[in-house]
């Protein structure tokens, strides 16, 4: 039979939990509760310290965007009340990784670490896969950037901007569909806004000259060409990257 503690005792032990539980409050920390956890496993504490420590290590992994610190989240909360939404987010950022790596391997790993994600999402990311193994086949120059008439008046006012950029299919296949998305970016040299607009189009949503629709043979260089407002003012900082993320080929 289990030995029943004599009241003072347990008041100074339950005491005792209080004070480590507000010190582990003060600091807030992942450590702090970690500490306390501890220290009193079965606290009457315990279950308040695990919930903030859950969302703490949530936050860490949202703060640091690695795939590791999600990955330690949800080692450290198998089963915990945020665990289905960290797995989202961690499905969506593999997919914005895969998306900036923009590569064949990247692509591999999302699609292998998450082969029932959605329908929309399958699709589109094995089609970015695609894009990955013959992008390495395209050849575009830097971007040239230049403030220009919307209405292509020489005499009115510059009003707009013109992004431009050779590029050259060197690779072994017709194009019948390439599309770059073009990223805008900000003070801090992330993307604030995007846009996608072919080099050449099949099909488009809005009306391109003849010459776009025509299939870029092997060894053939046409011009990209963006033009819109300012799509930011004030912080777009006149800086620009531009990335296939469309192709189809003739059969």
């Amino acid at each position: 039979m289990a030995r029943l503690l004599p009241v003072a005792a347990l008041l100074a032990f339950l005491a005792a939990c209080g004070d480590d539980f507000a010190a582990a409050q003060k600091a807030h920390t992942i450590d702090a509760y970690e500490a306390y956890l501890k220290d009193h496993p079965t606290g009457r504490h315990t279950l308040d310290a695990t919930a903030v420590l859950e969302t703490l290590y949530l936050e860490e992994a949202r703060k640091n965007a690695t795939l590791e610190a999600y990955d330690h989240y949800l080692t450290r909360f198998p089963k915990g009340d945020l665990h289905a939404r960290a797995l989202e987010e961690r499905e969506t950022f593999l997919y914005e990784w895969a998306l900036s790596a923009g590569t064949v391997e990247g692509w591999d790993r999302f699609i292998g670490e998450y082969p029932s994600t959605s329908r929309e999402r399958k699709a589109e990311a094995k089609k970015l896969r695609e894009v990955a193994t013959y992008v390495q086949k395209l050849q575009w120059s830097p971007l040239k950037m230049a403030q220009i008439n919307l209405a292509r008046d020489p005499s009115g006012p510059k009003n707009g901007w013109e992004l431009t950029s050779e590029v050259t299919n060197a690779g072994d296949r017709t194009v019948k569909d390439l599309v770059f998305t073009v990223d805008l970016l900000g003070p801090a040299g992330t993307s604030i806004a995007k846009d996608d607009w072919p080099l050449v189009a099949s099909v488009w949503h809005l009306p391109l000259p003849e010459e776009r629709k025509v299939p870029m043979k092997p060894g053939e260089t046409r011009t990209w060409v963006w033009t819109s407002e300012d799509p930011a003012p004030g912080k777009w900082k006149q800086e620009a990257t531009i990335r296939p993320t469309r192709i189809a080929f003739v059969e």
